[in-house]
C-alpha cells in the first residue's frame, strides 16, 4: 500500500443529471426516506430525472454533489479497504470531507449545505470568471483597482493552480476586470455558468445567518486530517473549524496551497465524486498520481496499485 492516501472532493460545477446511475436502486432507496425527511424534498429524484435547471440551482446542487460524493467514498472505502491520511474538498467539497471524516452526519450535512445554498441565492447576483495564464499578483492588482474606482466588489475567489485563478464579485465589477485584462492582451477569460459570487464579500450578508445554522448542528472533530480552503491547514478545535467554514463564504479557496501540501506526502490522490475537475487541477499543479472515481478504469487502477 502507498505510504500516503489523500482524498479530495469536488465542488459546485461537477454536477450532471444521472450522476447516480452507477449506484444500484437498492442503495439509493436505502437513503431516500431519510433525505426526504431531512430536506423536505426528493433529492435523488431531482438528480436522476431533473429538470436540469432545478439540479443547477445552488441550493439543490450543493446537497446533490455532497450526497453523490459520499456514496463514492463509501464505495471505495469498502471495496478497497482503505483509510485516507488527508481529506480536502474544493469549496462545497469541504463539507463532503467533513462527512467522510465523521465530523458531520450525512443528514445534517445535507441540510447545512442546502441552507447554505439558499442563503447564497438570497445575495445580490454576481458572476465568476476563470482567468487563464495570468500572474496572480496582476489579477489581484486589477481587482483592487476596480474595487476602488467603481466602489464595488471583485476579488480572486479560487486560486486553483499557478495558471488558473477564478475571480468573483458583482456583475459590473467582474466585467470591468475582464475588460482590463483583455486590454492588456489576456484573452483566455472563461465566464462560469453561475449567478452567485462565491467566495467574495458579496456573500457577507449570509455570515450571521449561516453562523446560526452551524451552531444548531452537532459537529465533532474529524477522524482524519482535513486541509481547509481558507488557509490549507487543519483545524485544532471545533470553534476554529466552524470559523473556517464561515470564512470560506467570503474568502478565496487556496487550492494551489492545498495541492502543494498534499504533494509533500508523496502518495496518491483520489478525486472522490462526480466529474474530473479536480484531477485536471491536480495535473495543473504538476501532480500526476491522481485517480478519479468517475473514471471507468478507477477500480482496476487502484486495485493494482494497492
Amino acid at each position: 500500500m502507498p505510504r500516503h492516501i489523500s482524498i479530495v472532493f469536488p465542488g459546485q460545477g461537477s454536477q450532471s443529471l444521472g450522476m447516480l446511475n452507477c449506484f444500484s436502486k437498492d442503495i439509493l432507496n436505502s437513503y431516500k426516506d431519510s433525505i426526504i425527511k431531512s430536506l423536505g424534498f426528493d433529492l435523488i429524484d431531482i438528480i436522476n430525472n431533473g429538470p436540469e435547471e432545478e439540479l443547477n440551482r445552488t441550493s439543490i446542487t450543493q446537497p446533490a454533489i455532497l450526497f453523490t460524493s459520499y456514496l463514492y467514498f463509501e464505495r471505495i472505502k469498502k471495496s478497497l479497504n482503505i483509510e485516507p491520511n488527508i481529506l480536502s474538498g474544493h469549496s462545497l467539497g469541504e463539507y463532503s470531507s467533513l462527512v467522510a471524516a465523521e465530523s458531520l452526519a450525512l443528514d445534517d450535512a445535507l441540510l447545512i449545505v442546502h441552507k447554505r445554498g439558499l442563503l447564497m441565492e438570497s445575495c445580490e447576483q454576481g458572476s465568476m470568471y476563470a482567468v487563464i495564464n495570468v500572474d496572480f499578483e496582476e489579477i489581484k492588482e486589477i481587482c483592487s483597482k476596480v474595487e476602488i474606482e467603481m466602489d464595488t466588489i471583485v476579488s480572486p475567489a479560487n486560486l486553483n493552480s499557478p495558471n488558473q485563478t477564478v475571480i468573483s464579485g458583482t456583475i459590473e465589477g467582474t466585467d470591468a476586470v475582464i475588460e482590463d485584462l483583455k486590454e492588456r492582451g489576456y484573452r483566455k477569460c472563461i465566464k462560469l455558468n453561475v449567478s452567485i459570487a462565491s467566495h467574495s464579500k458579496v456573500m457577507s450578508p449570509t455570515l450571521n445567518k449561516f453562523k446560526k445554522v452551524l451552531n444548531e448542528i452537532n459537529i465533532s472533530m474529524p477522524k482524519y486530517e482535513i486541509l481547509h480552503n481558507v488557509d490549507s491547514k487543519i483545524s485544532l478545535n471545533i470553534d476554529e473549524l466552524k470559523e473556517k467554514l464561515l470564512c470560506q463564504l467570503i474568502k478565496p479557496v487556496q487550492w494551489t496551497n492545498i495541492m502543494k501540501n498534499i504533494k509533500k506526502s508523496n502518495g496518491i490522490i483520489i478525486e472522490c465524486g462526480p466529474g474530473k475537475v479536480l484531477s485536471g487541477l491536480a495535473k495543473a499543479n504538476n501532480i500526476d498520481n491522481v485517480y478519479s472515481t468517475s473514471s471507468e478504469s478507477f477500480m482496476d487502477s487502484l486495485e493494482r496499485l494497492l
